[in-house]
């Protein structure tokens, strides 16, 4: 059994880990802003131009799927970090912090962004909560089920298609979203696109959240980073010989994704993409964890790792931004700028949150739904009667 991980100082790679997380999500989370076509199934590729197709696709092979699960990895790990600090009940500042990113997930979903991923992440946590008991080992094996599971449902829901011969046209998940028609049709748009796609994440995303909750926890409970980081060999195989393995089957994905036609072909995709996330995710951890112990990896974890620690604000910050830029909530530019400027803008908008955040840090205080997450969290429980 992993046993909670008691309070010690903040490890500098976790927090560079969150940051690389929160710009690999911004990379794939643009694109429901910038793309109004991205909701729909993608481009279409007899008609975009080459330039931004090759754009599509290297997003699609290095960023979609893989970071909302290394996020999802280091949330299963703070999970038991967090039990460390409940005093004598473990559990209340993890109910407490569920509770606190359900609400606010539901928020964030209606009011900014309908591809929010924090009411997942709450109820999935609390699949996590009620099998905090089982050991490492079967943590693992789990994640691994879990995950297997999904990408063999989907490979072979694509092979029985083929097989029967019923691969139709795939279908669209959606049509163009009219975000840009002032803050009130906004706002409506971007509700009622919540209220229908939020089954979908739930049931896809969910299930694959949970499986790297349950890989972060068994992490933790095996003193991984904490107390005693990988060697430098584990980390190399990862990064150099599973990497490039999940890095391949992206590609085929991505692929797939764009060019393929078919229901079977869309299936295929999704199957692979479930596939091969894991690998890259980890291999992109480990990637980073080299990175630090060099020269330059300071550099990195100086932009990295401020953002990191302000993760949650980050995360909602991003929408914000997103909503002005590309929405009827600010300037309109959905469909208006360049697919090939759009990843500019992703490095100019994570530059300024890392400068934001070492500039909040400085002072000694923090984000202000950290804030707030702390005050819920800890905050004194009611008195019996009162």
């Amino acid at each position: 059994m992993h046993h909670p991980v008691g309070p010690t100082p903040r490890v500098v790679e976790i927090d560079a880990l969150r940051g690389l997380a929160l710009f690999g999500i911004l990379m794939v989370n643009i694109w429901f802003f910038a793309d109004s076509s991205t909701v729909a199934g993608g481009p279409d590729t007899t008609t975009t131009p080459m330039a931004d197709l090759i754009v599509r696709f290297l997003v699609a092979t290095f960023f979609e799927g893989k970071f909302y699960l290394l996020f999802s990895l280091l949330f299963g790990y703070g999970f038991v970090v967090l039990q460390g600090a409940g005093g004598q009940d473990p559990l209340r500042p993890v109910r407490r912090r569920l509770g606190f990113l359900a609400v606010l997930g539901v928020l964030h979903g209606v009011l900014l962004f309908y591809g929010d991923i924090l009411l997942t992440y709450a109820l999935a946590g609390a699949l996590l909560v009620a099998t905090r008991g089982i050991p490492v080992r079967r943590a693992l094996g789990v994640a691994v089920a879990i995950t297997s599971g999904v990408a063999i449902l989907f490979i072979g829901a694509a092979v029985l298609l083929l097989v029967i011969g019923a691969d139709g046209t795939s279908s669209a998940t959606g049509t163009a979203l009219p975000l840009t028609g002032g803050p009130g049709a906004a706002l409506a748009v971007n509700a009622a696109t919540y209220g229908i796609i939020l089954p979908s994440v739930v049931l896809f995303q969910g299930p694959l959240a949970l499986a790297a909750f349950y890989a972060g926890s068994a992490f933790a409970g095996s003193g991984v980073l904490r107390p005693d980081p990988p060697s430098e060999v584990v980390l190399r195989r990862v990064a150099f010989l599973i990497l490039p393995v999940g890095l391949g089957v992206s590609a085929l994905q991505a692929y797939l994704s764009l060019w393929a036609e078919g229901e079977a072909a869309a299936l295929l995709a999704t199957g692979l993409s479930v596939a091969a996330s894991p690998l890259v995710t980890l291999g992109y951890a480990s990637l980073l964890l080299l990175l630090v112990r060099t020269r330059a990896g300071g550099l990195l974890t100086g932009i990295l790792a401020p953002a990191g620690r302000l993760s949650l604000s980050n995360y909602l910050g991003q929408s914000v931004l997103l909503c002005i830029l590309f929405t009827g909530y600010g300037f309109g530019f959905m469909d208006k700028v360049p697919p090939t400027a759009v990843p500019g803008i992703v490095v100019v908008i994570f530059t300024a949150q890392s400068a934001v955040s070492r500039l909040v840090l400085a002072t000694g205080r923090t984000g202000p739904f950290e804030q707030a997450l702390r005050w819920f969290v800890h905050r004194p429980g009611r008195r019996p009667g009162t």
